[in-house]
């Protein structure tokens, strides 16, 4: 399958009403160890993020509690969708259990938990060797800030804060091939409804050539935010607003995916029962990491589709390359029945090894009554 992909279609930055909705939905948890060298970065990175609208967590406004200062939060992670952390030269307390600092525990449980991630260092230079090897960890999947002083970090964190907000509220799309970032999506079950700025021509030909009655006309699938369904195409409206970019809404009829039917299927062969779960993990791994496979059960119940080839090779962002590698994915275990939905799709950078994957992904129980959540880890070599 050969992607059109919209690479000029940036985020677009948020006007300052959608930038107070996106905030007031959001709760930040502050992480840095307890240091009196944090204390006011603490307070300031408080101050913008109650700025912005968005409410802070932090263990300053916790009151009232037993716990130590170096107790790691996990809780308070788990009810929080951004992880900012502030990273300096002192690694922590270490946790007798964990074995690891409480800032290090947060930012860990932040993963696990899919919140987003933003992280600022300073003082690199002279780190404890704990420390860094924290702050390596880090930059496997994302891109850390760095500040000199209190100033330099709030303008950082609002700036960025800013980005997040731009990406949350202009979602990527995969509508049958052709990727390009939605303004809004409505879903009431039956009708999905995009609106869009497409910026590259090839994407718009490919858009309208989907118009009911055209001679390319079809039934793509629809793919974004680790969902994915068939369906067909109502309506394409184009209004060209500049000559850089055209304003598009789609409306959409939501169809029955086939491939739904036997989720949740066990499958025995040779005395061994294989879950649908475990099907996937074998076949993403053999895709993903080229490991080998010798037991011959993966064709039951039919393969997941490998997208790999269909990857872009170079001429895109690091953002771009994740964006599409997380719809593809999505696509690919959806409708292979594998899968109910991604729930998280981490993509580093390319290193010399190849590309650090971290997966999760809603599956299914054995007995059907409910989801299971499946989680798979590591490098794709390069290609």
């Amino acid at each position: 399958m050969a992607l059109s992909v919209d690479t000029s279609g940036t985020a677009p930055r948020p006007d300052p009403h959608s930038l107070a909705a996106w905030a007031g939905d959001q709760r930040i948890f502050i992480s840095s160890v307890m240091a009196d060298d944090m204390a006011p970065l603490r307070t300031r990175l408080a101050g913008v993020v109650e700025s912005l609208g968005a409410e802070p967590v932090w263990f300053e406004a916790f009151g009232g509690r037993d716990d130590d200062a170096e107790v790691a939060y996990l809780s308070e992670v788990d009810s929080s969708s951004v992880y900012l952390g502030i990273l300096g030269r002192t690694y922590g307390r270490l946790d007798k259990t964990t074995r690891m600092s409480a800032t290090h525990a947060e930012y860990r449980r932040a993963e696990q938990q899919g919140l987003s991630v933003s992280v600022w260092v300073s003082g690199e230079d002279d780190v404890q060797a704990d420390q860094k090897a924290f702050i390596d960890e880090v930059r496997t999947f994302h891109t850390t800030g760095s500040f000199s002083d209190a100033d330099d970090l709030a303008e950082g964190v609002r700036r960025r804060l800013t980005q997040m907000a731009a990406s949350a509220l202009s979602p990527w799309v995969n509508l049958g091939g052709t990727v390009f970032r939605a303004r809004e999506i409505r879903d009431d079950g039956a009708t999905v409804t995009i609106q869009a700025t497409v910026h590259s021509p090839q994407v718009l030909a490919d858009i309208e050539a989907m118009r009911p009655g055209s001679s390319n006309s079809r039934e793509p699938r629809l793919t974004y935010s680790g969902r994915s369904w068939p369906v067909r195409v109502q309506h394409v409206t184009t209004r060209t607003t500049t000559a850089r970019s055209t304003e598009v809404d789609i409306e959409l009829e939501r169809r029955k995916d086939a491939g739904s039917s036997w989720m949740g299927m066990t499958f025995s062969v040779g005395g061994t029962t294989y879950t649908s779960d475990q099907l996937a993990e074998r076949d993403l791994r053999q895709m993903l990491f080229g490991e080998e496979d010798q037991s011959n059960v993966l064709s039951l119940g039919g393969r997941i589709r490998d997208f790999t080839a269909d990857l872009p090779t170079g001429g895109v962002s690091t953002d771009v390359y994740q964006a599409v590698f997380a719809l593809l994915l999505t696509e690919a275990l959806v409708e292979s029945g594998r899968a109910m939905r991604a729930t998280r799709v981490l993509v580093s950078p390319l290193g010399p090894r190849g590309r650090n994957l971290s997966l999760e992904w809603v599956g299914h129980s054995n007995r059907g009554d409910r989801p299971t959540t499946c989680s798979l880890s590591g490098v794709m070599p390069a290609r």
